[in-house]
Protein backbone atom coordinates (compact mmCIF):
# COMPACT_ATOMS: atom_id res chain seq x y z
CA UNK A 1 0.00 0.00 0.00
CA UNK A 2 1.16 3.75 -0.49
CA UNK A 3 -0.40 5.48 2.59
CA UNK A 4 -2.35 3.88 6.04
CA UNK A 5 -4.50 5.46 7.77
CA UNK A 6 -5.13 3.35 11.22
CA UNK A 7 -7.55 4.40 13.49
CA UNK A 8 -6.95 8.08 13.27
CA UNK A 9 -8.82 10.62 15.54
CA UNK A 10 -7.62 14.42 14.15
CA UNK A 11 -7.16 17.18 16.72
CA UNK A 12 -9.07 20.23 15.62
CA UNK A 13 -9.23 23.47 17.73
CA UNK A 14 -8.90 21.33 20.96
CA UNK A 15 -11.88 18.47 19.72
CA UNK A 16 -11.30 15.44 18.68
CA UNK A 17 -12.74 15.00 14.81
CA UNK A 18 -13.16 11.41 12.54
CA UNK A 19 -12.93 10.10 15.41
CA UNK A 20 -11.66 6.16 14.77
CA UNK A 21 -11.39 6.38 11.01
CA UNK A 22 -9.45 3.57 8.92
CA UNK A 23 -8.36 3.80 5.77
CA UNK A 24 -6.03 3.03 3.38
CA UNK A 25 -4.71 4.42 -0.07
CA UNK A 26 -3.18 1.64 -3.08
CA UNK A 27 -0.94 1.68 -5.81
CA UNK A 28 -2.31 2.67 -8.81
CA UNK A 29 -5.74 4.10 -7.07
CA UNK A 30 -6.78 7.40 -7.39
CA UNK A 31 -9.47 8.30 -4.72
CA UNK A 32 -11.92 11.32 -4.10
CA UNK A 33 -13.21 12.89 -0.98
CA UNK A 34 -16.41 13.99 -1.58
CA UNK A 35 -19.07 15.97 0.42
CA UNK A 36 -20.75 19.23 1.00
CA UNK A 37 -18.82 22.40 2.59
CA UNK A 38 -17.72 22.24 5.64
CA UNK A 39 -18.21 18.43 6.29
CA UNK A 40 -14.53 18.35 7.23
CA UNK A 41 -12.94 17.20 3.37
CA UNK A 42 -10.18 19.77 3.80
CA UNK A 43 -9.21 18.50 7.67
CA UNK A 44 -8.67 15.11 6.54
CA UNK A 45 -6.42 16.17 3.66
CA UNK A 46 -4.35 18.15 6.59
CA UNK A 47 -4.00 15.36 8.57
CA UNK A 48 -2.79 13.16 5.61
CA UNK A 49 -0.28 15.74 5.12
CA UNK A 50 0.77 16.16 8.65
CA UNK A 51 -0.85 19.32 8.57
CA UNK A 52 -2.83 19.01 11.77
CA UNK A 53 -1.99 16.99 14.98
CA UNK A 54 -3.58 13.22 15.59
CA UNK A 55 -5.37 12.72 19.15
CA UNK A 56 -5.17 8.75 18.29
CA UNK A 57 -3.92 6.35 16.04
CA UNK A 58 -1.53 6.53 13.00
CA UNK A 59 -1.01 7.63 9.46
CA UNK A 60 1.81 5.01 8.12
CA UNK A 61 3.29 6.23 4.68
CA UNK A 62 4.96 3.32 2.32
CA UNK A 63 6.38 5.75 -0.38
CA UNK A 64 10.32 4.09 -0.22
CA UNK A 65 8.84 0.73 -1.61
CA UNK A 66 4.98 -0.03 -1.67
CA UNK A 67 4.41 -3.42 0.47
CA UNK A 68 8.11 -2.81 2.49
CA UNK A 69 8.73 -1.20 5.79
CA UNK A 70 6.65 2.19 6.36
CA UNK A 71 7.06 5.59 8.45
CA UNK A 72 5.00 7.67 10.43
CA UNK A 73 6.77 10.73 8.82
CA UNK A 74 7.01 12.41 5.77
CA UNK A 75 9.99 13.78 3.47
CA UNK A 76 9.77 16.97 1.75
CA UNK A 77 7.86 17.29 -1.97
CA UNK A 78 5.90 13.47 -1.19
CA UNK A 79 2.33 14.93 -0.63
CA UNK A 80 1.79 18.35 -1.82
CA UNK A 81 -1.38 20.49 -2.04
CA UNK A 82 -3.01 22.40 -4.47
CA UNK A 83 -5.35 24.44 -2.68
CA UNK A 84 -6.95 27.98 -2.10
CA UNK A 85 -4.80 28.15 0.87
CA UNK A 86 -1.46 27.11 -0.69
CA UNK A 87 -2.26 28.95 -3.60
CA UNK A 88 -2.69 32.39 -1.80
CA UNK A 89 0.95 30.93 0.25
CA UNK A 90 2.84 30.65 -3.17
CA UNK A 91 1.22 34.24 -4.33
CA UNK A 92 2.58 35.71 -1.17
CA UNK A 93 5.82 34.99 -2.15
CA UNK A 94 5.50 37.62 -4.73
CA UNK A 95 3.14 40.38 -3.54
CA UNK A 96 2.57 40.89 0.05
CA UNK A 97 -0.81 43.09 -0.61
CA UNK A 98 -3.38 42.52 -3.23
CA UNK A 99 -3.17 45.93 -5.11
CA UNK A 100 0.39 44.89 -6.19
CA UNK A 101 -0.39 43.66 -9.62
CA UNK A 102 -1.08 47.11 -10.77
CA UNK A 103 1.85 48.92 -9.36
CA UNK A 104 4.47 49.23 -11.93
CA UNK A 105 7.11 49.87 -9.37
CA UNK A 106 6.11 46.55 -7.79
CA UNK A 107 7.13 43.05 -8.68
CA UNK A 108 9.93 43.78 -10.75
CA UNK A 109 12.10 40.86 -8.64
CA UNK A 110 9.30 38.53 -9.70
CA UNK A 111 10.23 35.54 -12.45
CA UNK A 112 8.29 35.30 -15.11
CA UNK A 113 6.05 31.87 -15.76
CA UNK A 114 8.81 30.49 -18.19
CA UNK A 115 11.47 30.84 -15.36
CA UNK A 116 9.23 29.52 -12.51
CA UNK A 117 8.57 26.24 -14.83
CA UNK A 118 12.51 26.08 -16.17
CA UNK A 119 13.44 26.15 -12.54
CA UNK A 120 11.35 22.98 -11.35
CA UNK A 121 12.02 21.95 -8.20
CA UNK A 122 14.51 24.98 -7.53
CA UNK A 123 12.58 27.69 -7.74
CA UNK A 124 10.80 27.47 -4.11
CA UNK A 125 8.91 25.42 -2.13
CA UNK A 126 6.07 24.95 -0.48
CA UNK A 127 5.72 27.25 2.98
CA UNK A 128 4.77 24.06 4.47
CA UNK A 129 8.04 22.02 4.12
CA UNK A 130 11.24 21.99 6.01
CA UNK A 131 13.13 23.97 5.27
CA UNK A 132 16.78 23.35 3.64
CA UNK A 133 15.57 20.01 2.81
CA UNK A 134 17.45 18.17 -0.31
CA UNK A 135 15.82 19.00 -3.43
CA UNK A 136 12.98 16.49 -5.05
CA UNK A 137 13.92 14.42 -7.44
CA UNK A 138 13.14 14.84 -11.30
CA UNK A 139 9.61 13.90 -12.03
CA UNK A 140 7.77 12.29 -15.15
CA UNK A 141 6.61 16.14 -16.11
CA UNK A 142 8.60 18.68 -17.80
CA UNK A 143 8.12 22.09 -18.63
CA UNK A 144 7.30 22.21 -22.41
CA UNK A 145 4.63 19.31 -21.66
CA UNK A 146 2.98 21.28 -18.97
CA UNK A 147 2.63 24.18 -20.31
CA UNK A 148 0.65 22.34 -23.56
CA UNK A 149 -1.24 20.31 -21.00
CA UNK A 150 -2.04 23.56 -18.70
CA UNK A 151 -2.82 25.86 -21.63
CA UNK A 152 0.61 28.47 -20.40
CA UNK A 153 1.93 29.15 -23.49
CA UNK A 154 0.62 32.46 -23.45
CA UNK A 155 1.30 32.90 -20.15
CA UNK A 156 5.16 32.55 -20.15
CA UNK A 157 6.38 35.89 -20.39
CA UNK A 158 4.39 37.56 -17.87
CA UNK A 159 5.40 38.11 -14.18
CA UNK A 160 3.16 35.66 -11.94
CA UNK A 161 2.37 38.66 -9.55
CA UNK A 162 0.91 40.03 -12.96
CA UNK A 163 -1.46 36.98 -13.73
CA UNK A 164 -5.06 36.92 -13.05
CA UNK A 165 -6.40 34.70 -10.13
CA UNK A 166 -7.57 32.03 -12.83
CA UNK A 167 -4.40 32.07 -14.62
CA UNK A 168 -2.50 32.20 -11.05
CA UNK A 169 -3.66 28.72 -10.26
CA UNK A 170 -2.92 26.65 -13.29
CA UNK A 171 0.77 28.15 -12.79
CA UNK A 172 0.74 26.86 -9.35
CA UNK A 173 -0.18 23.63 -10.18
CA UNK A 174 2.40 23.01 -12.76
CA UNK A 175 4.80 24.48 -10.11
CA UNK A 176 3.56 21.38 -7.77
CA UNK A 177 3.74 18.80 -10.27
CA UNK A 178 7.27 19.62 -11.50
CA UNK A 179 8.18 18.60 -7.95
CA UNK A 180 7.17 14.83 -8.82
CA UNK A 181 5.08 14.42 -5.22
CA UNK A 182 3.97 10.69 -4.23
CA UNK A 183 0.85 11.80 -3.46
CA UNK A 184 -1.06 14.70 -4.94
CA UNK A 185 -3.95 16.59 -3.14
CA UNK A 186 -6.53 18.44 -5.09
CA UNK A 187 -8.24 20.74 -3.49
CA UNK A 188 -11.09 22.01 -5.53
CA UNK A 189 -8.85 22.70 -8.04
CA UNK A 190 -11.56 24.08 -10.68
CA UNK A 191 -12.29 27.06 -8.49
CA UNK A 192 -11.91 30.40 -10.33
CA UNK A 193 -11.34 29.04 -13.85
CA UNK A 194 -13.20 29.65 -16.68
CA UNK A 195 -14.80 26.95 -18.94
CA UNK A 196 -12.34 26.14 -21.40
CA UNK A 197 -9.71 26.38 -18.96
CA UNK A 198 -11.81 24.18 -16.59
CA UNK A 199 -12.30 21.70 -19.71
CA UNK A 200 -8.52 21.75 -20.42
CA UNK A 201 -7.84 21.07 -16.52
CA UNK A 202 -10.02 18.48 -16.71
CA UNK A 203 -8.28 16.40 -19.64
CA UNK A 204 -5.01 17.63 -17.83
CA UNK A 205 -6.35 15.60 -14.90
CA UNK A 206 -7.80 12.48 -16.53
CA UNK A 207 -4.26 12.35 -18.30
CA UNK A 208 -2.72 12.64 -14.97
CA UNK A 209 -4.77 9.90 -13.85
CA UNK A 210 -4.21 7.36 -15.79
CA UNK A 211 -0.16 7.45 -14.51
CA UNK A 212 0.26 5.08 -11.29
CA UNK A 213 2.10 8.32 -9.37
CA UNK A 214 1.49 10.47 -8.34
CA UNK A 215 -1.89 9.14 -6.28
CA UNK A 216 -4.59 11.84 -6.40
CA UNK A 217 -6.61 12.64 -3.86
CA UNK A 218 -9.16 15.38 -5.87
CA UNK A 219 -11.44 16.67 -3.38
CA UNK A 220 -14.75 18.59 -3.98
CA UNK A 221 -18.50 18.90 -2.93
CA UNK A 222 -19.73 18.95 -6.87
CA UNK A 223 -19.62 15.31 -7.90
CA UNK A 224 -19.87 16.20 -11.48
CA UNK A 225 -16.40 17.83 -11.36
CA UNK A 226 -14.92 14.13 -10.87
CA UNK A 227 -12.82 13.58 -13.66
CA UNK A 228 -12.68 10.13 -14.85
CA UNK A 229 -9.99 7.59 -13.70
CA UNK A 230 -10.97 8.67 -9.96
CA UNK A 231 -10.92 4.87 -8.48
CA UNK A 232 -12.55 5.15 -5.07
CA UNK A 233 -14.12 7.13 -2.75
CA UNK A 234 -14.73 8.30 0.72
CA UNK A 235 -17.60 10.24 1.53
CA UNK A 236 -17.35 12.58 4.05
CA UNK A 237 -20.11 14.82 6.11
CA UNK A 238 -20.21 15.97 9.48
CA UNK A 239 -16.39 15.79 10.05
CA UNK A 240 -17.02 11.85 9.75
CA UNK A 241 -15.96 9.38 7.36
CA UNK A 242 -19.60 8.43 6.44
CA UNK A 243 -18.28 5.95 3.53
CA UNK A 244 -15.42 4.55 1.36
CA UNK A 245 -14.90 1.76 -1.34
CA UNK A 246 -14.43 2.23 -5.19
CA UNK A 247 -16.73 4.43 -7.26
CA UNK A 248 -17.77 1.89 -9.66
CA UNK A 249 -19.42 -0.53 -6.92
CA UNK A 250 -22.77 0.01 -5.56
CA UNK A 251 -22.23 2.34 -2.32
CA UNK A 252 -24.92 1.66 0.23
CA UNK A 253 -26.59 5.31 1.65
CA UNK A 254 -24.80 6.79 4.02
CA UNK A 255 -26.58 7.71 6.89
CA UNK A 256 -27.75 11.03 7.49
CA UNK A 257 -25.47 13.05 10.14
CA UNK A 258 -26.01 15.85 11.68
CA UNK A 259 -23.14 18.78 10.35
CA UNK A 260 -21.20 19.50 12.77
CA UNK A 261 -21.65 23.20 12.37
CA UNK A 262 -25.26 24.69 10.68
CA UNK A 263 -24.59 25.58 6.75
CA UNK A 264 -23.66 28.75 5.56
CA UNK A 265 -26.45 31.02 5.96
CA UNK A 266 -28.73 29.17 8.64
CA UNK A 267 -28.22 29.75 12.22
CA UNK A 268 -28.79 27.40 15.03
CA UNK A 269 -30.24 30.44 16.78
CA UNK A 270 -34.13 31.72 16.00
CA UNK A 271 -34.94 35.13 14.58
CA UNK A 272 -31.87 35.82 12.07
CA UNK A 273 -34.78 36.78 9.40
CA UNK A 274 -35.96 39.43 11.50
CA UNK A 275 -32.23 40.96 11.88
CA UNK A 276 -32.07 40.51 8.28
CA UNK A 277 -35.25 42.73 7.14
CA UNK A 278 -34.30 44.98 9.66
CA UNK A 279 -31.16 45.64 8.19
CA UNK A 280 -32.18 45.72 4.60
CA UNK A 281 -34.86 48.21 5.46
CA UNK A 282 -31.83 50.46 7.11
CA UNK A 283 -30.08 49.56 3.96
CA UNK A 284 -32.39 50.82 1.26
CA UNK A 285 -33.40 54.14 3.65
CA UNK A 286 -29.82 55.08 3.62
CA UNK A 287 -28.96 54.73 -0.13
CA UNK A 288 -32.29 56.00 -1.44
CA UNK A 289 -31.59 59.76 0.74
CA UNK A 290 -27.50 59.48 -0.15
CA UNK A 291 -26.35 61.43 -3.37
CA UNK A 292 -23.62 59.04 -4.12
CA UNK A 293 -26.60 56.50 -5.31
CA UNK A 294 -28.21 58.93 -7.80
CA UNK A 295 -27.71 58.96 -11.59
CA UNK A 296 -24.05 57.11 -13.02
CA UNK A 297 -21.71 55.63 -10.61
CA UNK A 298 -19.57 54.76 -13.07
CA UNK A 299 -18.76 56.01 -16.84
CA UNK A 300 -15.91 54.75 -18.48
CA UNK A 301 -14.78 56.31 -22.03
CA UNK A 302 -12.41 54.52 -24.51
CA UNK A 303 -10.73 53.38 -21.18
CA UNK A 304 -6.85 51.52 -22.36
CA UNK A 305 -4.68 50.12 -20.07
CA UNK A 306 -1.66 48.09 -21.20
CA UNK A 307 1.35 46.67 -19.29
CA UNK A 308 5.27 46.21 -20.67
CA UNK A 309 3.55 46.74 -23.88
CA UNK A 310 0.43 44.10 -23.40
CA UNK A 311 -2.81 45.94 -23.87
CA UNK A 312 -5.02 44.67 -21.20
CA UNK A 313 -8.33 46.75 -22.12
CA UNK A 314 -8.50 48.11 -24.88
CA UNK A 315 -11.13 51.03 -25.48
CA UNK A 316 -13.40 49.85 -23.09
CA UNK A 317 -16.83 52.13 -22.99
CA UNK A 318 -19.51 51.44 -20.55
CA UNK A 319 -21.88 53.10 -18.17
CA UNK A 320 -23.20 51.60 -14.85
CA UNK A 321 -26.35 53.59 -13.14
CA UNK A 322 -28.05 53.40 -10.15
CA UNK A 323 -29.65 50.22 -9.43
CA UNK A 324 -28.54 48.24 -12.36
CA UNK A 325 -27.89 44.90 -12.52
CA UNK A 326 -24.88 43.70 -14.23
CA UNK A 327 -23.32 40.71 -15.46
CA UNK A 328 -19.80 41.26 -16.20
CA UNK A 329 -17.95 37.86 -18.26
CA UNK A 330 -15.41 36.64 -19.79
CA UNK A 331 -12.65 33.96 -19.99
CA UNK A 332 -9.39 33.66 -17.84
CA UNK A 333 -7.09 37.01 -18.62
CA UNK A 334 -10.08 38.83 -20.56
CA UNK A 335 -9.50 42.17 -18.50
CA UNK A 336 -12.25 41.70 -16.13
CA UNK A 337 -10.33 42.04 -12.55
CA UNK A 338 -7.92 45.10 -14.09
CA UNK A 339 -11.67 46.66 -15.38
CA UNK A 340 -12.55 46.30 -11.91
CA UNK A 341 -9.46 47.79 -10.14
CA UNK A 342 -10.34 50.78 -11.82
CA UNK A 343 -14.05 50.98 -10.22
CA UNK A 344 -11.82 49.95 -7.04
CA UNK A 345 -9.44 52.97 -7.02
CA UNK A 346 -6.83 50.13 -7.21
CA UNK A 347 -5.03 50.88 -10.45
CA UNK A 348 -3.06 54.15 -10.73
CA UNK A 349 -4.05 53.84 -14.47
CA UNK A 350 -7.43 55.59 -13.99
CA UNK A 351 -5.94 58.84 -13.40
CA UNK A 352 -4.72 58.62 -17.17
CA UNK A 353 -8.44 57.65 -18.21
CA UNK A 354 -11.56 58.89 -18.80
CA UNK A 355 -13.27 57.23 -16.08
CA UNK A 356 -15.85 58.82 -13.44
CA UNK A 357 -17.03 57.35 -10.07
CA UNK A 358 -20.08 58.45 -8.03
CA UNK A 359 -20.32 61.60 -10.00
CA UNK A 360 -16.58 62.84 -10.14
CA UNK A 361 -14.02 62.54 -12.72
CA UNK A 362 -10.71 60.40 -11.43
CA UNK A 363 -8.11 62.66 -11.00
CA UNK A 364 -10.04 65.64 -9.82
CA UNK A 365 -8.88 65.81 -6.35
CA UNK A 366 -11.02 63.08 -5.09
CA UNK A 367 -9.98 60.89 -2.10
CA UNK A 368 -9.68 57.09 -3.50
CA UNK A 369 -11.17 56.55 0.35
CA UNK A 370 -14.18 58.39 -0.98
CA UNK A 371 -14.23 55.35 -3.80
CA UNK A 372 -14.06 52.96 -1.43
CA UNK A 373 -16.39 54.01 0.94
CA UNK A 374 -19.56 53.99 -1.82
CA UNK A 375 -18.45 50.23 -3.04
CA UNK A 376 -18.57 47.28 -1.24
CA UNK A 377 -16.33 43.76 -3.01
CA UNK A 378 -15.96 40.34 -2.43
CA UNK A 379 -13.45 38.48 -4.43
CA UNK A 380 -10.70 35.82 -4.35
CA UNK A 381 -7.78 38.32 -4.21
CA UNK A 382 -9.48 40.01 -1.11
CA UNK A 383 -9.50 36.71 0.22
CA UNK A 384 -6.08 35.58 -0.40
CA UNK A 385 -5.03 37.92 1.73
CA UNK A 386 -7.37 37.98 4.69
CA UNK A 387 -5.34 36.53 7.88
CA UNK A 388 -6.97 33.54 8.89
CA UNK A 389 -6.17 33.84 12.64
CA UNK A 390 -8.36 37.09 12.58
CA UNK A 391 -11.57 36.98 14.34
CA UNK A 392 -15.01 36.86 12.30
CA UNK A 393 -16.35 40.04 13.31
CA UNK A 394 -12.74 41.88 13.23
CA UNK A 395 -13.12 40.40 9.14
CA UNK A 396 -16.97 42.25 9.44
CA UNK A 397 -15.82 45.94 11.18
CA UNK A 398 -12.75 45.84 8.52
CA UNK A 399 -14.85 46.60 5.87
CA UNK A 400 -15.62 50.51 7.37
CA UNK A 401 -11.94 51.05 6.96
CA UNK A 402 -11.41 49.18 3.39
CA UNK A 403 -8.44 47.48 5.12
CA UNK A 404 -7.18 43.62 4.59
CA UNK A 405 -8.04 43.27 8.31
CA UNK A 406 -8.50 45.48 11.26
CA UNK A 407 -6.05 48.28 12.14
CA UNK A 408 -8.22 51.10 13.33
CA UNK A 409 -10.32 51.34 16.43
CA UNK A 410 -13.86 51.00 15.76
CA UNK A 411 -16.39 52.60 17.52
CA UNK A 412 -19.42 51.29 19.55
CA UNK A 413 -21.92 51.96 16.71
CA UNK A 414 -19.44 50.02 14.07
CA UNK A 415 -19.26 47.18 16.11
CA UNK A 416 -22.99 46.95 16.93
CA UNK A 417 -23.58 47.34 13.06
CA UNK A 418 -21.09 44.28 11.94
CA UNK A 419 -22.19 42.15 14.57
CA UNK A 420 -26.18 42.93 13.08
CA UNK A 421 -25.13 41.94 9.47
CA UNK A 422 -23.38 38.77 10.98
CA UNK A 423 -26.70 38.03 13.11
CA UNK A 424 -29.05 38.73 9.43
CA UNK A 425 -26.85 36.04 7.44
CA UNK A 426 -27.24 33.88 9.85
CA UNK A 427 -23.72 33.83 11.81
CA UNK A 428 -23.80 35.68 14.98
CA UNK A 429 -22.78 32.95 17.14
CA UNK A 430 -19.26 33.01 14.82
CA UNK A 431 -18.14 36.35 15.82
CA UNK A 432 -15.57 35.56 18.03
CA UNK A 433 -14.23 32.00 15.77
CA UNK A 434 -11.52 32.35 13.49
CA UNK A 435 -11.83 33.47 10.29
CA UNK A 436 -9.81 30.19 9.23
CA UNK A 437 -11.74 28.02 11.14
CA UNK A 438 -15.48 28.08 9.85
CA UNK A 439 -16.32 26.47 6.23
CA UNK A 440 -15.58 28.18 3.12
CA UNK A 441 -19.49 29.17 2.86
CA UNK A 442 -19.35 30.59 5.83
CA UNK A 443 -16.45 32.78 4.87
CA UNK A 444 -17.76 33.86 1.85
CA UNK A 445 -20.74 35.40 4.02
CA UNK A 446 -18.59 37.15 6.60
CA UNK A 447 -17.12 38.98 3.84
CA UNK A 448 -20.51 39.81 2.35
CA UNK A 449 -21.00 41.79 5.63
CA UNK A 450 -17.57 42.89 5.28
CA UNK A 451 -18.87 44.67 1.92
CA UNK A 452 -22.25 46.16 3.23
CA UNK A 453 -21.58 46.86 6.89
CA UNK A 454 -20.90 50.50 5.04
CA UNK A 455 -24.12 50.22 3.03
CA UNK A 456 -22.67 51.29 -0.26
CA UNK A 457 -24.60 52.05 -3.34
CA UNK A 458 -22.54 50.08 -5.62
CA UNK A 459 -21.58 45.85 -4.46
CA UNK A 460 -19.37 44.01 -6.83
CA UNK A 461 -19.28 40.33 -6.39
CA UNK A 462 -16.43 38.89 -8.22
CA UNK A 463 -16.84 34.83 -8.52
CA UNK A 464 -18.90 34.89 -4.79
CA UNK A 465 -20.02 31.10 -5.22
CA UNK A 466 -16.67 29.99 -5.88
CA UNK A 467 -16.17 26.90 -3.45
CA UNK A 468 -19.55 26.43 -1.92
CA UNK A 469 -21.83 23.34 -2.56
CA UNK A 470 -25.13 23.68 -4.00
CA UNK A 471 -27.03 24.12 -1.32
CA UNK A 472 -24.54 26.84 0.23
CA UNK A 473 -24.68 28.39 -3.28
CA UNK A 474 -28.65 28.17 -3.23
CA UNK A 475 -28.72 30.02 -0.22
CA UNK A 476 -26.10 32.69 -1.20
CA UNK A 477 -27.86 33.39 -4.16
CA UNK A 478 -31.23 33.47 -2.48
CA UNK A 479 -29.92 36.58 -0.04
CA UNK A 480 -28.15 38.31 -3.16
CA UNK A 481 -31.95 37.94 -4.72
CA UNK A 482 -33.50 39.53 -1.43
CA UNK A 483 -30.57 42.48 -1.10
CA UNK A 484 -31.56 43.32 -4.82
CA UNK A 485 -35.54 43.23 -4.35
CA UNK A 486 -35.39 45.22 -1.39
CA UNK A 487 -32.65 47.88 -1.86
CA UNK A 488 -31.74 50.03 -4.95
CA UNK A 489 -27.97 49.15 -5.07
CA UNK A 490 -26.44 48.48 -8.16
CA UNK A 491 -24.71 45.56 -8.42
CA UNK A 492 -21.68 44.35 -10.59
CA UNK A 493 -21.79 40.18 -10.66
CA UNK A 494 -18.59 38.55 -12.09
CA UNK A 495 -18.66 34.94 -12.44
CA UNK A 496 -17.92 31.71 -15.01
CA UNK A 497 -20.78 29.84 -14.65
CA UNK A 498 -24.03 31.83 -16.22
CA UNK A 499 -26.24 29.11 -13.85
CA UNK A 500 -24.57 31.16 -10.73
CA UNK A 501 -26.24 34.89 -12.02
CA UNK A 502 -29.16 35.86 -9.97
CA UNK A 503 -31.94 36.73 -11.87
CA UNK A 504 -32.08 40.24 -10.74
CA UNK A 505 -29.00 40.49 -13.27
CA UNK A 506 -30.74 42.20 -16.52
CA UNK A 507 -27.73 43.38 -17.80
CA UNK A 508 -24.32 42.01 -19.30
CA UNK A 509 -20.86 43.03 -20.27
CA UNK A 510 -18.75 40.70 -22.10
CA UNK A 511 -15.07 41.36 -22.48
CA UNK A 512 -12.63 39.55 -24.22
CA UNK A 513 -9.13 40.11 -24.95
CA UNK A 514 -9.74 43.66 -23.40
CA UNK A 515 -12.14 44.27 -25.67
CA UNK A 516 -16.12 44.86 -25.42
CA UNK A 517 -17.82 42.14 -27.26
CA UNK A 518 -20.95 42.71 -26.11
CA UNK A 519 -22.96 45.39 -23.78
CA UNK A 520 -26.94 45.00 -23.01
CA UNK A 521 -29.25 42.99 -22.09
CA UNK A 522 -28.54 40.09 -19.95
CA UNK A 523 -28.40 36.70 -21.77
CA UNK A 524 -29.86 38.75 -25.62
CA UNK A 525 -27.14 38.00 -27.76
Amino acid sequence: MLVYVDDITIQLGGRPVFEHTTWQIEPGQHWAVFGPSGAGKTVLAQALARRLPLAGGQITYFFDAPGGAGRPYLYPSEVLTFSGETHRAFLARYAGYHQARWQSFEGEEAPTVAALLETGAKAGRSPFEAAGAEEAPAGPFEPAGLAGLLGLAPLLDRRVHQLSHGESRKVFLARLLLRAPKLLILDDPFAGLDSAARARLSEAFEQLLERPSPAVLFITSRAEELPRGVTHLLEVRGLRAARLGPCAAALPPAAPEAQAEPPAGRSKQPGFEDALSERLAGYAAALEGADSAQGELVRMEGVTVAYHGVTVLDQVDWIVRRGERWALLGPNGAGKTTLLSLILADNPQAYRSRITLFGRRRGSGESIWEIKRRTGWVSPELHAFYDPSAAVLEVVLSGFFDSVGLHAHSTPAQREAAAAWLAGLGMAEYQEKPFGGISAGQQRLVLLARALVKQPPLLILDEPCQGLDSDQRARFLGFIEQLCAQTPLALIYVTHDRRELPSAVTRELRLEKGKVMYRGNAGSK
